[in-house]
């Protein structure tokens, strides 16, 4: 049997840049204003949690892998991938 894998768009839909975090590394990686990236993870029930909050008037969303890896792409590139072993 093989792992499926869901994913889904982020959309910045600001004027300014959005700050990804991936937790609890705390790796960063600034989205652009009007740019998208998809978040790719495993299939499962509770696979991970999607915080936001709204700091100094920059848009936060963290990523916080409670069951299962996940990978995020901006225009198909792995954007924490060179923080990964």
């Amino acid at each position: 049997m093989t792992n499926s894998v869901t994913s889904f768009d982020i959309l910045n839909d600001t004027e300014k840049d959005m700050e990804i975090v991936h937790e609890p590394e705390c790796f960063e990686f600034m989205l652009p204003p009007g740019e998208k990236l998809t978040i790719e993870v495993d299939s499962c029930e509770q696979s991970i949690i999607l915080r936001h909050s709204l700091a100094k008037e920059t848009v936060i969303l963290s990523i916080l892998d409670d069951k299962s890896y996940y990978t995020v792409r901006y225009k198909g590139i792995d954007v924490f991938c060179k923080h990964k072993l």
